[in-house]
């Protein structure tokens, strides 16, 4: 069931309906209406998959019972590798199988042998990727003692289903989303008109912005060999538009739908694109994840691996620089890999590795160096420029996120930086756009990129708090966002992230 779609237009007032109505009192009543809701939710595109999920769930209640009673013998250990085997096997099979078998095969035929092509249609199930990432973090904050395993089967249950968040994140923590779980739930009417208006911003983001964009970006990276390189650096920054538009508007939708039923989400984007440095890039990209590779991947390896070095440098290197660069090399191939079963997304990783891991090199000597220059660090030509140097690092590995094969994507950028960057025509304009009025969807990019800026320091743009916004003025607002979501949606587009 889509965010965007008429199903869950129904669905979300009956839910909402019954929850603060009918058992209201009950929180027990409550968690298994919301559960039920949650299983009709994600079963409504396969119920096969449905079956998937619950015995995963179950699987890992058991084990996460089985940790908290046997977590300081030897027993405990077994079992956490038990659970990680079952959860990171499950996301293998159904996301890696092709790719895995394809890649054995490419290497395979380095040394002159040919194997036959044999692939398995495995279909992959929605939401697998965060809902297992859910589990992991359940199971491993149980064996490190700092969550209690839940005797309580239907609220794990709930906590690893939980409709708002089950598709696409963001991937809360089980130590956060828990005790909401278990805790009574008020209604908020402040609390629920916040989740109203930040479901209204992010079907904004999602039907008049990504959408709109959608057929144009898939026309111009599709048809790259047809367009200039100017044509194609626009077709870039729509692309990253789209995505950012597409990802946050569910983000936002998600959150506002959680508020709806006295859910305090954690927020999955905090305006990422007006980042001054591609580290703080990914403090506001996709938080959820971000911060989960930290905690669970990037932390754990960093601390082994210094656990193993025992002198000054490694390979020229100092050390703790090694152990960093080792360490985001890791982190950043997995997290490329975990976006999907092709070499664009792990060489994407590891290229956002690379730069974090240039900056992190850069952070000292910069700092002394402006020092030495007497330039203050807030000095706004400083910002303005690195901000820019920032946007356009990130715009450019769009392009390997986005592209078909790797070939594609250097072929694509081949063309951005020949000499035909300084070349455009009204008919290029035309192709790329199919007819379209360009102009219309720039307006309301310009329109959707700066109120995002005007709101950077709200968890949300639709928050008015504290800003004496006259009530006429609000719901001027309000109104025109609904009259554009009614009347101006592209065509009906799956969330991008649908897909990882």
């Amino acid at each position: 069931m889509l965010f965007n779609s008429l199903e869950f237009a129904v669905f979300l007032p009956i839910v909402f309906i019954i929850y603060w109505f009918l058992v209201r009192e009950n929180l027990k009543a409550q968690n298994i209406l919301l559960l039920a809701a949650s299983y009709v939710f994600y079963g409504w595109w396969d119920w096969r998959f449905l079956l998937l999920l619950v015995l995963l769930s179950v699987t890992n209640y058991f084990i996460g019972s089985g940790l908290s009673r046997y977590r300081e013998k030897k027993a405990g250990k077994v079992l956490l590798i038990t659970g990680l085997v079952i959860n990171i096997g499950a996301l293998a099979f159904f996301k890696y199988f092709n790719f895995f078998i394809d890649s054995f095969i490419d290497l395979v035929s380095l040394t002159g042998y040919e194997l036959a092509r044999t692939t398995l249609k495995v279909i992959l199930p929605l939401g697998i990727s965060f809902y297992i990432f859910l589990s992991i973090s359940y199971l491993v904050d149980v064996y490190k003692e700092e969550l209690e395993a839940e005797r309580n089967i239907f609220e794990v249950l709930l906590m690893l289903s939980f409709f708002p968040i089950i598709l696409a994140g963001p991937i809360h923590r089980p130590k956060t989303l828990l005790p909401q779980i278990k805790s009574r739930r008020e209604f908020s009417y402040e609390l629920a008109v916040d989740g109203l208006r930040q479901i209204l911003w992010g079907l904004f983001a999602k039907v008049v912005i990504a959408d709109n964009l959608a057929n144009n970006v898939d026309n111009c990276f599709l048809n790259y060999g047809e367009f200039s390189g100017s044509t194609l650096l626009i077709g870039a920054v729509l692309y990253s538009i789209q995505i950012y538009a597409d990802f946050s508007g569910y983000s936002n939708i998600a959150i506002g739908v959680g508020k709806l039923f006295g859910f305090r989400l954690m927020q999955n984007f905090a305006y990422p694109y007006f980042a001054r440095d591609i580290t703080e890039f990914w403090k506001r990209w996709h938080i959820s994840l971000t911060t989960w590779f930290r905690d669970y991947l990037f932390l754990p390896l960093s601390f082994n691996i210094s656990y193993r070095v025992h002198s000054q440098k490694v390979l020229l290197i100092k050390s703790d620089h090694f152990i960093y660069i080792a360490a985001s090399l890791v982190t950043w191939f997995l997290t490329g890999l975990w976006h999907g079963a092709n070499y664009t997304f792990v060489l994407w990783g590891l290229i956002n590795g690379v730069f974090l891991i240039l900056y992190h090199l850069q952070a000292k000597p910069r700092k002394k160096f402006f020092k030495r220059l007497k330039i203050n660090n807030n000095n706004s030509v400083l910002v303005i420029a690195e901000t820019t140097v920032t946007l356009f690092i990130i715009v450019i590995s769009w392009v390997f996120f986005r592209a078909e094969t790797v070939a594609d994507a250097f072929i694509y950028l081949n063309e951005i930086f020949s000499n035909s960057l300084f070349k455009i025509s009204n008919d290029e304009l035309r192709a790329l756009t199919q007819g379209r009025e360009l102009v219309y969807d720039s307006i309301l990019v310009l329109c959707f990129l700066s109120f995002e800026f005007l709101q950077r320091n709200k968890s949300h743009a639709l928050q008015f708090e504290n800003l004496n916004m006259k009530p006429l003025l609000r719901w001027s607002v309000y109104n025109v966002i609904l009259v554009l979501i009614l009347f101006y949606q592209g065509d009906q587009q799956v969330f991008i992230y649908f897909q990882f």
